[in-house]
């Protein structure tokens, strides 16, 4: 009867319990897709999101959704979609498991492992489930057998797991984002092939292809009724070759042709934006391959573009990746020979590792980390170490707690399929000619195994992992605890119903599309900046009057302005998104943020009302407390 408690239940049982627990919870979060209750599928929606699982189509679209929307969950489900949209975009779920191991393999493997005796008893629990199980008949061989394997290693630590060729390749894909096509997300909306939005350093935005254009063919082939997958195949290809693309946007007579070439693209894992009086934020998605450079060249730009005088690094949301992307990371700001993380292992030698490159951002330009609860493993391992070397401040909540070192190895007699590694680059590039054993028309992996072999310890020497008894019960609570706690705001349960209300009604939204569609150029400044004055909001006494509501005036101001940003149209115009999502990375509404820009320019001796920007923003809250601090020591001289 309560989906919510239903699912925070769900929740639990997938963190603490065994692979079998896990699994079953999953399994029980999927099904609320099946309710005819929209609140109900979204609350399971957002439960499966924070499970870190590998999430399907309708999963997805269901987030996206939501964060394209004005909801209170909007932040939440676009916080997930960062986690997973290199998932969601290009690597749709295939099939659970790969093709049936050959007998010879499985044999050689159980002879080096398993007595008879343990042979015998697995393979009876196998039957009994196949033969009497309920559910017995919907899972393979190979789906138990993936489960037991995954069961083995869940009751050891969270961290270790069994991947199936098609996750491994999934995994993979995610820690090298990159692939050869025009750089769009596309999907089908209501029976046509749409462009849902271009990345804005690829070919397909150069070309002039915006938001919302329909894709009528590829190369003369029509993608009416075809799917998704058989149409993004015909996108990518070996970066250099040209690809015809016929599109239609609305208020255009008749489709045009668009000629791209192809190049190889990387999916965005930073997002970077220019506030007030020289602060420099940077919004690290995740730690895939080479994004320490990425930041690095971000730097670089601001600098040539004007003075740096303080940078915010805004890892909340982070789930972790490379150490050595972390190591990158720190480079940019810590001299070099500066310790960054020691490894430990059961056996072998203690590793060490250190900065290499001399520091892109003077010591003295102030530095602040932003963290939560979602940021975890290689985002811990930058927070702490920036932190304990007293050259970053830290800001927000408590991290994650994975200070665990985990190493991928192959299964030996499943090896991946052959390829031709033409560039050298020693990675299985999409556009590359592989030997396709079974015949299935995809590049296969072998299956791997993720094996927890060391812990993360920072300079201090203190770990950050989570630790945890037999049964799996936390002992000893890991992550780092920030320098400086300040939560995000929450609204009050009143404030939620009527936020409801006036969101189911489409009152936000409305509003927001109409001044897109009367005066980009006015929306855009909105979007960026409006200084909490709801009168440079055309026909707003108009607008806010036909809410019939209580609400403040700016808390609607918020939610139109909201509606601003996500805005496709805006985004297309600026030529990039906004970072963060929802309120979260707008300086204006995000609490952490604000405080992470008052340090900096505590920090640089500045005044933050001096900066009319931050004092429209936050500087009310820095006057009343100015204020109350001159009327204490009043009080105290009087007294």
């Amino acid at each position: 009867d309560d989906p919510e408690l239903y699912c925070e239940a769900c929740l639990a049982l997938a963190e603490i319990g065994d692979g079998a627990n896990r699994r079953a919870a999953l399994r029980y979060l999927q099904r609320t897709r099946e309710s005819i209750d929209e609140d109900t599928q979204r609350t399971g929606a957002l439960a499966l999101g924070r499970t870190g699982a590998v999430l399907t189509t309708d999963v997805l679209d269901l987030l996206e959704e939501m964060a394209n929307g004005f909801g209170p969950n909007a932040a939440t489900a676009t916080a997930l979609l960062a986690q997973q949209e290199q998932r969601e975009r290009f690597r749709s779920k295939l099939e659970a498991i790969e093709k049936a191991r050959s007998d010879e393999a499985e044999a050689r493997a159980d002879a080096r492992v398993l007595t008879p005796e343990d042979v015998e008893m697995l393979e009876t629990i196998l039957e009994m489930v196949r033969n009497d199980h309920m559910e017995g008949e919907k899972f393979s061989r190979e789906e138990l057998l993936a489960a037991a394997a995954d069961g083995m290693l869940k009751t050891v630590d969270p961290y270790s797991t069994y991947f199936t060729g098609e996750e491994y390749g999934e995994f993979w894909f995610d820690l090298n984002p990159e692939y050869g096509g025009i750089g769009a997300y596309v999907r089908t909306i209501d029976g046509v092939f749409t462009i849902v939005r271009p990345i804005y350093s690829g070919p397909a935005f150069e070309a002039g292809l915006l938001s919302g254009d329909k894709v009528f063919s590829v190369d003369g082939w029509s993608t009416a009724d075809q799917p998704d997958d058989e149409i993004i195949k015909r996108l990518k290809g070996p970066p250099g070759t040209e690809v015809k693309l016929e599109v239609y946007r609305d208020g255009w007579t008749e489709p045009r042709e668009f000629e791209l070439s192809r190049r190889k693209i990387e999916l965005p894992v930073l997002q970077t934006e220019r506030l007030p009086d020289g602060v420099l934020y940077l919004e690290l998605i995740s730690f895939t391959v080479d994004c320490g450079r990425l930041v690095a060249e971000a730097i670089q730009e601001a600098q040539q573009d004007g003075e740096v005088r303080g940078v915010v690094l805004d890892l909340r949301n982070n789930p972790g990746g490379s150490l050595e992307q972390a190591v990158a990371i720190c480079d940019a700001f810590l001299d070099r020979g500066k310790l960054i993380v020691t490894t430990r292992a059961r056996v072998g030698e203690v590793e060490r590792h250190v900065t290499r490159m001399p520091a892109l951002v003077d010591e003295e330009i102030p530095l602040t980390v932003l963290i939560n609860k979602y940021s975890a493993s290689a985002s811990e391992i930058v927070a702490g170490a920036l932190s304990v070397h007293g050259r970053a401040t830290t800001i927000g909540e408590r991290t994650h707690g994975k200070g665990s070192v985990q190493v991928m190895r192959r299964i030996p007699g499943l090896p991946d399929e052959r390829y031709i590694d033409g560039n050298r680059n020693r990675i299985k590039d999409e556009w590359e000619e592989y030997e396709d054993r079974n015949g299935n028309g995809q590049y296969d992996f072998g299956p791997k195994v993720k094996l927890t072999v060391a812990y993360y310890f920072l300079p201090d020497g203190s770990t950050i992992h989570t630790q945890r008894d037999h049964e799996g019960r936390v002992t000893e609570k890991g992550g780092v605890e920030p320098d400086e706690a300040v939560e995000f705001w929450r609204y009050e349960p009143i404030v939620l119903r009527e936020l409801d209300r006036l969101i189911e009604k489409g009152a936000f939204q409305d509003y927001a599309e109409k001044i897109v569609a009367e005066n980009l150029t006015q929306a855009i400044e909105l979007a960026e900046y409006d200084g909490r004055d709801v009168s440079r909001y055309p026909g707003w006494s108009e607008f806010y009057a036909s809410l019939e509501t209580f609400l403040d005036e700016d808390v609607a101001r918020q939610w139109v302005r909201r509606g601003l940003r996500n805005a496709a149209e805006v985004s297309d115009a600026r030529g990039s998104l906004f970072p963060g999502g929802g309120f979260r990375g707008d300086f204006q509404e995000d609490p952490q943020l604000e405080a992470a820009i008052r340090r900096i320019m505590e920090k640089s001796g500045r005044d933050t009302l001096a900066v009319p920007e931050y004092k429209a923003a936050f500087g009310a809250q820095d006057e009343t407390a100015a204020a109350q601090e001159a009327e204490g020591g009043e009080k105290r001289e009087n007294g």
